[in-house]
C-alpha cells in the first residue's frame, strides 16, 4: 500500500525531486512501527531494506549490544541502512537498535538502488551522506542528508 508523498517532505535526501519521483518512492514504501530496545538492523546480516526514520531515535553500534563500540545516536528524520547499498553483498556493517518508539518507512534495497541510479541528484546526496557517516561514526547526529 502506497504512502502519501508528503510524508517524504521531512527528508532532505529527497529535496528537489519531482512528483513522479516522489510517487515512485512512496509507492514502494512499507510502514513499520518498532518499540524501544528492538533491533532494527543487525551487524553482519544481509540488508534487504533501507529505512526512513520518521519519528524516534536509534542507537548505532558495532559489536555486541552489551559492550558496543562506535556508538552514535541518530534522530528522526533520517535514513538508516544505506551503507549496505555500497556493498555488493549487502552486508550490514553496524547494528541499529530503537531508543524510543519508532515510526519508519521501509524500502527494498534493490528497488531503491534502481531509483537512485536513475536520479543523479539523489545519487550524489546519498554518496555524500555515506561519506559523512563513514568519517564520523561516533556522534549524536541528525542525518536527514549530507549538505
Amino acid at each position: 500500500m502506497a504512502i502519501a508523498e508528503f510524508r517524504l517532505d521531512s527528508f532532505d535526501l529527497f529535496a528537489g525531486l519531482g512528483s513522479q519521483e516522489l510517487s515512485f518512492i512512496a509507492a514502494n514504501c512499507r510502514e513499520m512501527e518498532v518499540g524501544p530496545e528492538n533491533i532494527l538492523i543487525q551487524e553482519g546480516q544481509v540488508g534487504k531494506e533501507v529505512y526512513l526514520l520518521e519519528s524516534g531515535s536509534v542507537r548505532v553500534f558495532r559489536g555486541e549490544a552489551a559492550s558496543p563500540q562506535d556508538t552514535a545516536v541518530l534522530e528522526s528524520p533520517t535514513i538508516l541502512g544505506e551503507m549496505a547499498m555500497a556493498d555488493p553483498e549487502r552486508i550490514r556493517t553496524l547494528s541499529v537498535v530503537a531508543v524510543s518508539n519508532l515510526r519508519l518507512l521501509a524500502i527494498p534495497i534493490d528497488t531503491f538502488l534502481v531509483f537512485v541510479r536513475s536520479c543523479p541528484s539523489l545519487k550524489e546526496r546519498l554518496r555524500k551522506l555515506i561519506a559523512v557517516r563513514r568519517a564520523q561514526p561516533t556522534a549524536r547526529m541528525n542525518y536527514s542528508a549530507a549538505a
